[in-house]
């Protein structure tokens, strides 16, 4: 963002403008823009030798070059200019890499948190549990996809909502956060992680959470926690890819009759409709459609056995729309029509 640094100030000399530029670049972990009265802009980034900063690589450029005149000049892409300065200093090594990578995360830290306060003002939401209960299950949905970093910006944002809202209640968010973790272990082992490991890992979280006295030392902790359980799902893929189609087809199997498909299925194991067929492919060995209607073929079978009920009573009931449609595939995969079989099973079973 460009800054008027110079604005309410009598007097400026050039050498204050570069400083001011190095220190914003490593205040924020990546250079900011500066309008100066010469009409031009000005970026930075630090020159460092372990966390001392030794001096600063400042670019700039003229004001008429963000506002070409000429047609067939394109303005200059000021964002892109300013991370390909950071780019070349890192890859030069003239800097400290890490350092400004922790003031970038600091600073986008910082503006999430701005922006759940400001949206914390805008909304009537009354209560911890509310406001903490609004954003368990996307946090849980984010674990069992594997998504790191959605996952930290949840974290963040329920930590944010639940200091704000819970003042100096501290034992009031520690109860939150052990019911918080004890339900994230059992995410992570419906996920795939190894039960054992995630039992050890609980039992280390609560015990760490016991010895913190202050808010300020919630939040490392609970991100250590999120990343320990990210690792313990990440280090089991096989065990996570198989409970996930285990579900998948549970659901299948209790939504039959219902006008389910892929993405519906998909949805419900929090995955995204062509990851999902991948995976069910993968581990079934056949497309999810193939299944579905083996599935609904095999519980119309069990129906004509059981039951009285009609041809299109149980077409119905087994998940067909059209009774004719039901008919074929019934004879493709258990080679008679549904009438043909019923009598056979009742010849069979006389």
């Amino acid at each position: 963002m460009a800054k008027n640094w110079w604005a309410g100030r009598d007097s400026v000399t050039h050498r204050d403008l570069l400083a001011f530029n190095v220190q914003e670049g490593l205040r924020f972990g990546e250079p900011t823009v500066t309008y100066c009265p010469d009409k031009r802009l000005y970026w930075a980034v630090p020159i460092m030798q372990n966390s001392k900063v030794l001096g600063g690589i400042v670019a700039g450029t003229e004001e008429e070059a963000l506002f070409p005149s000429g047609m067939d000049q394109p303005p200059l892409d000021l964002r892109k200019a300013c991370c390909e300065l950071r780019l070349m200093i890192e890859r030069e090594n003239l800097t400290n890499s890490a350092v400004l990578e922790k003031h970038r995360i600091d600073t986008e830290r910082e503006r999430e948190r701005a922006e759940v306060l400001h949206l914390l003002k805008l909304e009537d939401l009354s209560g911890v549990r509310q406001l903490y209960l609004r954003e368990e299950p996307r946090l849980l949905s984010t674990i069992r996809q594997g998504d790191r970093s959605e996952s930290r910006l949840i974290i963040n944002r329920i930590l944010t909502m639940i200091l704000h809202h819970a003042g100096d209640r501290f034992e009031l968010v520690k109860s939150f956060m052990m019911e918080l973790v004890a339900t994230i272990c059992r995410t992570a082992v419906e996920a795939g992680a190894d039960p054992e490991e995630m039992l050890g890992n609980n039992f280390q979280s609560m015990t760490a959470l016991a010895s913190i006295r202050s808010m300020e030392q919630l939040a490392p902790w609970l991100h250590a926690v999120l990343e320990r359980t990210m690792d313990a799902i990440a280090a089991h893929p096989d065990n996570t890819s198989s409970m996930i189609i285990t579900s998948a087809i549970t659901f299948m199997q209790q939504h039959l009759h219902e006008p389910i498909g892929r993405d519906d299925v998909a949805m419900a194991v929090d995955l995204s409709p062509s990851h999902f067929s991948r995976l069910f492919k993968h581990h079934v060995g056949q497309g999810f459609n193939q299944t579905l209607v083996r599935m609904r073929v095999d519980h119309a079978a069990e129906l004509l056995i059981k039951t009285r009920m009609s041809i299109g009573q149980i077409a119905h009931a087994s998940g067909f729309k059209e009774q004719g449609y039901f008919a074929k595939s019934f004879h493709r995969l258990m080679g008679q029509s549904p009438r043909s079989y019923r009598q056979h099973q009742a010849n069979c079973m006389a």
